[in-house]
């Protein structure tokens, strides 16, 4: 494996700066989990709003600029933005009977003092399974027909060295997703085998 944290925190400074193609490249890597994970809190028809939100406080609050790749998981600090930013809202909400209410900060906010949250973490697998099949569909659409007629629609008579090649080509691609954003050899095998809880 090469440089593991290059990529991601290549990513996380440009964004941090502005940089234009970073922030695409940032909001399309991670908005698809937020967006889930809120609207599963109950918070539906605020989830594309709250997870705007969510991005302007990373940048706003220069929550990525201090990000440290030794105090946890970046998903660990995605959460804990996305947790602030739902809490605030539903305050806000409650406020706004009783004249409104401040913004709290988010400079305080403790990554490592994060409790794990399943849903969380299944939403984000969903979205790295979404962005390795939209892949496919780029780079091999032979094995993502064969794949989405044998697995989606339950058709038979697929070929079946398709179908293998196209779930190999899959893993491969969620291990690339999931190398980008680990922090060495050790964090990137850990990270696999959390994750893998996940898949069916």
């Amino acid at each position: 494996m090469s440089d593991f944290q290059s990529t991601l925190w290549t990513v996380i400074r440009g964004a941090d700066r502005g940089e234009e193609t970073a922030l695409r490249e940032f909001a399309l890597k991670y908005r698809g989990p937020i967006v889930s994970y809120i609207a599963r809190r109950g918070l539906p028809n605020d989830a594309e709003d709250l997870a705007q939100e969510v991005f302007l406080r990373l940048l706003q609050d220069r929550v990525l600029a201090k990000a440290d790749p030794s105090r946890g998981r970046f998903r660990s600090l995605l959460l804990a933005v996305t947790r602030h930013v739902i809490s605030h809202h539903r305050e806000r909400e409650g406020a706004q009977k009783r004249g409104g209410g401040n913004v709290r900060s988010l400079e305080n906010v403790d990554v490592s003092s994060q409790e794990p949250d399943e849903s969380f973490d299944r939403e984000w697998v969903g979205h790295l399974v979404e962005l390795s099949l939209a892949r496919l569909a780029r780079e091999h659409p032979n094995y993502h027909e064969a794949l989405q007629k044998s697995v989606l629609e339950g058709a038979s008579g697929i070929d079946h060295n398709l179908i293998h090649r196209g779930k190999k080509k899959v893993a491969d691609y969620l291990r690339e997703q999931i190398q980008e954003y680990s922090l060495s050899r050790e964090d990137y095998e850990a990270e696999l085998q959390y994750l893998a809880r996940f898949f069916p």
